[in-house]
């Protein structure tokens, strides 16, 4: 889990002339953090693009599935309201050095790209989804297809599972 968050500035080692462009979750995001700093020590004009959705969500759908709709510290709440939480990731990368922008409408996204792209230097864009979103991702689970986590659905997506 994580691997675009670090693996884009390898990939902007090897072709230092085309852009490049991780995108990847909040959780994996946080983990690994620490790129911020080495792009901006290596100069690399990488783009992040974290998909927002306050959740380890590959982690959740999983849990859901297997577990029988349950699911166990995978969602980020503030523990006094309850209300979703996550760290301001565009704010961090800026506290790094990094240029750092929030995203909070889907047609908003391909400019923030252009922008990201155009900038030539480390850029981060903090892209608030939908909480239940579970994006496509690049990488292989080596697991069955359980397809997006539904919020209220726990019951369908369970005896989905155990139907196939």
């Amino acid at each position: 889990m994580g691997f675009g968050v670090a693996g884009v500035m390898g990939a902007k080692f090897a072709a230092p002339d085309r852009p490049c462009v991780s995108v990847c979750g909040d959780g994996a995001f946080f983990m690994h953090a620490n790129v911020l700093g080495t792009a901006v020590e290596y100069n690399l004009p990488v783009v992040w693009v974290v998909w927002n959705n306050y959740a380890y969500a590959s982690i959740r759908g999983l849990q859901r599935g297997y577990l029988g709709g349950r699911e166990l510290a995978t969602d980020f709440h503030d523990p006094n309201t309850g209300e979703r939480y996550n760290p301001d990731f565009a704010a961090m990368a800026r506290s790094c050095g990094v240029e750092g922008v929030r995203v909070d409408r889907a047609g908003d996204l391909g400019e923030a790209i252009r922008k990201g792209i155009a900038a030539n230097k480390p850029y981060l864009i903090d892209v608030d989804i939908a909480a239940d979103i579970n994006p496509v991702g690049a990488g292989v689970w080596e697991l069955p297809g359980l397809g997006q986590s539904k919020a209220g659905d726990r019951h369908a997506l369970s005896t989905r599972l155990i139907s196939t």
